[in-house]
């Protein structure tokens, strides 16, 4: 089967969003409230453990300070992905089954909160494709907090502004450069959430091996479909425009998955012929 090009791919996501843009929506400002949460705890733990007068006590002290400080936003973090993994995989399912012409109650975007088995695949399951990302995207951000690191050492050094800003630029350029290649290289996970709440029996390291399989040379695809979306991302600026237009990237994105395990032919079917439309099964 051939994969719908970017054009088709927002075609039909603009004939199904019309049964499903409220509730799309919704689970923006979910997100957002998500990352709002996430903000305000960082914001909260700063005020309660760094000590304004810490610098003019030693260095040690205000290192002391941060490291408190980034253990926290790492608690805040954990915590917070714990919350919201059983939303996500409810809503990966809710819009794959919108975009197979599914209409489903916006109930069932919470079926993974229903049970503690259900609540633990899903947790487990998310963590293993955390730590496996974690692999590429780890070492790379280490190396762009070095770069910025030393730009920041720099800084104290160049009394020249304009080498100091090309310098920063530099970095930004370096970083972008190593943001693309761990995307890409991530990608292979990319239909691990999906396979699951299409109904799969399999285990989590199944899934993962099943998701590299399909996924092997469907980047330059997922990239392109992603990339005839950029423009879209310049009403955002204005913020507003964001509750529209994020709902239906994310639709896009979904549709462009959907069209890959498709293509695949292993999705698995009823007898009578139409798609798994039940809550998540087990892992």
């Amino acid at each position: 089967m051939t994969l719908k090009s970017p054009k088709e791919l927002k075609k039909n996501v603009f004939a199904r969003m019309m049964y499903c843009f409220g509730e799309l929506c919704t689970v923006f400002f979910l997100t957002v409230g998500g990352a709002a949460m996430f903000v305000l705890a960082v914001l909260i733990a700063e005020e309660l453990i760094i000590d304004p007068e810490s610098s003019a006590v030693g260095a040690d002290v205000l290192i002391f300070s941060y490291g408190k400080l980034f253990l926290a936003a790492a608690a805040a973090a954990i915590i917070i992905i714990i919350a919201v993994t059983p939303l996500s995989y409810g809503v990966g399912w809710y819009r794959i089954q919108q975009i197979r012409g599914v209409s489903v109650h916006a109930r069932s975007i919470f079926s993974c909160y229903t049970s503690s088995g259900k609540l633990w695949q899903v947790l487990r399951l998310n963590s293993i494709l955390i730590i496996k990302k974690l692999y590429i995207v780890l070492p790379l951000a280490l190396i762009a907090a070095a770069l910025f690191y030393l730009v920041g050492l720099a800084g104290n050094v160049v009394e020249n502004v304009i080498v100091y800003y090309m310098l920063f630029f530099g970095a930004l350029l370096v970083t972008f450069c190593l943001i693309v290649p761990a995307l890409m290289l991530n990608v292979r996970y990319a239909a691990v959430p999906y396979l699951y709440v299409l109904g799969s029996d399999k285990t989590a390291a199944e899934l993962i091996a099943e998701s590299k399989r399909i996924m092997k040379g469907k980047g330059k695809y997922i990239a392109e479909v992603m990339f005839s979306l950029s423009w879209w991302l310049i009403p955002c600026l204005i913020i507003f425009p964001m509750i529209f237009i994020i709902p239906y990237i994310h639709m896009v994105y979904t549709a462009a998955i959907n069209e890959i395990i498709l293509d695949e032919n292993i999705e698995e079917e009823h007898t009578d012929g139409s798609v798994n439309a039940e809550v998540p099964l087990t892992v």
